[in-house]
């Protein structure tokens, strides 16, 4: 992976610009997985399910490997793939677990298999 060099070097630059991404977005899909679902407004939504799975979770994936590639720990930075994937599909399957506990919504093995397809996804496709 190519690791940005200046970045690294400057801490503040860093946790503002790829960091905060990744931890924000982070906190996006926690609120949106909070909210309980009524069933008749998002029913259009349904079809695309998990489709909307992958593409949430690819642009989770993305910020993970702008964070990972610009670290300043060359481990990190060496295995960016790697520490992606784990990342991505450690928070993929805490998500669907913390979705069981929200009225209205449950915990389901094909959402985390899709969020998973994402963030892998996103992490083999980085480079390009």
């Amino acid at each position: 992976m190519v690791k940005n060099l200046k970045l690294a070097g400057n801490r503040r630059k860093r946790i503002l610009f790829y960091l905060l991404p990744a931890v924000g977005y982070a906190a996006l899909v926690f609120a949106l997985s909070s909210s309980s679902l009524e069933l008749e407004e998002l029913r259009p939504v349904f079809e695309y399910d998990k489709l909307l799975h992958i593409v949430e979770y690819y642009i989770f994936g993305y910020l993970l490997m702008r964070v990972f590639t610009t670290s300043p720990v060359s481990s990190l930075a060496e295995n960016a793939v790697l520490a992606t994937i784990l990342v991505g599909i450690l928070y993929g399957a805490s998500d669907e677990i913390h979705q069981s506990f929200v009225p209205g919504r449950d915990c389901s093995l094909w959402d985390f298999l899709f969020n998973a397809a994402g963030v892998t996804l996103a992490a083999v496709t980085f480079s390009f």
